[in-house]
């Protein structure tokens, strides 16, 4: 997993966009992330990719016990024991690719838009199942399959045809799954493309049973507020798994 929020120019263009009010993240991709969340009374979690620590500190305010943040950039660990204290959070510089080096076990593995960054999406959802109790729960967000199947550049897909007052983007490469060069904030940055059926058959083949798959959509505030998100009736950014690790083969019984 390249570590690009360490670079002090993108860190700080990520800073400043993150801060605006209205951003996708804010009206779109967090509250439906809260929507898939249980009661978290006594709860330990696990956040992946916890960025800041906005949500971990969340999750201690609606009543969880304990939760392990680890983020692989040292400017966002730094930041998060910043904005986000609480003795009841650990923070630690650590990749995805190395939570089997974790002893803990958790009620829940939560993820906000992390997972496409990594490559081997088989090993981490095989190392979540093994970090998590009995019937423990999954959670996560990622960008849309729909948004990260295109191979070409950012320029290039700005591209759109508009038909009787409607927006058409360009679809391409759905099937051709692995990875894609784009460019944010002026560096590039590499993510993974994989389609809902890898996505839905890495968790099942690792004993998962999928409660929810939704795809992001806005609400009538965040279109007031933002009326481009009109186009997530046609196009989501963000996809969401709920998924529980109850299954003792990986057929399980329908």
């Amino acid at each position: 997993m390249k570590n690009v929020y360490d670079n002090s120019d993108f860190f700080g263009e990520y800073q400043s966009m993150r801060t605006k009010e209205v951003n996708a993240n804010n009206l779109i991709e967090i509250p439906i992330m809260k929507e898939l969340l249980p009661d978290l009374t006594d709860k330990t979690i696990l956040d992946l990719g916890c960025g800041e620590g906005g949500m971990s500190k969340y999750f201690i305010t609606k009543g969880a016990k304990h939760v392990t943040a680890i983020d692989i950039s040292k400017n966002m660990i730094k930041e998060a024991k910043k904005l986000n204290p609480s003795p009841k959070i650990d923070y630690l510089v650590l990749e995805m690719e190395k939570i089997d080096t974790l002893k803990k076990k958790y009620d829940i593995v939560f993820s906000s838009l992390a997972f496409h960054y990594v490559k081997d999406f088989y090993k981490l959802i095989s190392d979540i199942y093994k970090l998590l109790k009995k019937d423990g729960l999954l959670i996560y967000s990622q960008e849309s399959p729909i948004n990260t199947c295109p191979v070409i550049t950012d320029e290039k897909q700005k591209n759109k045809i508009e038909i009787d007052g409607k927006t058409y983007h360009l679809l391409s490469d759905y099937c051709n799954e692995g990875a894609r060069e784009v460019f944010w904030n002026g560096i590039s940055v590499t993510k993974y493309h994989r389609s809902y059926a890898t996505i839905v058959n890495t968790l099942t083949q690792n004993k998962f049973k999928i409660l929810d798959i939704k795809d992001s959509y806005a609400s009538k505030k965040a279109i007031e507020l933002c009326p481009k998100y009109v186009g997530q009736k046609d196009k989501p950014y963000f996809t969401f798994v709920r998924a529980k690790n109850v299954i003792k083969s990986a057929k399980y019984d329908r």
